[in-house]
């Protein structure tokens, strides 16, 4: 027999989530509350994992956006001051780009570890609830 589903046989779901009798979908309006719980843990955990991506992606930039600004002191002596042949409106604005850059990069962290609170609140109670139903079965 090929592993292809037959047609006129209903798949047989994996774990008893209700269904929406309109939509035969499960319904997480119906969900028991630790049911609700873990959803909720493995919704953040995929947000969570999405920004860790997209910061991974963009730490490069930001790493080469420093390295850039570590690469232009050499236009200052050490005294901190430009030749006077350098175009300062430039330094100015290269300065401007990194610190801004930088708020940007910061402002995500502080997000980020926000997320992390919330998605550590969320694994708690779901393991305390799982801790709770474990023995009534």
């Amino acid at each position: 027999m090929s592993g292809a589903p037959q047609p006129d046989k209903k798949r047989q779901r994996l774990s008893p989530v209700p269904e929406s009798p309109e939509t035969h979908r499960p319904d997480p309006a119906l969900l028991s509350p630790h049911q609700r719980a873990l959803r909720t843990a493995v919704i953040d955990a995929f947000n969570a994992k999405k920004a860790r991506r997209f910061l991974e992606r963009h730490v490069k930039h930001i790493s080469t956006n420093r390295d850039l600004a570590d690469g232009i002191k050499f236009l200052f002596d050490e005294h901190g001051r430009p030749p006077a042949n350098a175009p300062l409106e430039d330094i100015v604005d290269e300065r401007r780009r990194v610190e801004y850059q930088i708020k940007w990069f910061e402002g995500i962290l502080l997000e980020l570890r926000n997320r992390l609170v919330r998605v550590r609140e969320v694994e708690d109670y779901a393991l305390e609830m799982l801790s709770r139903a474990a023995p009534d079965e």
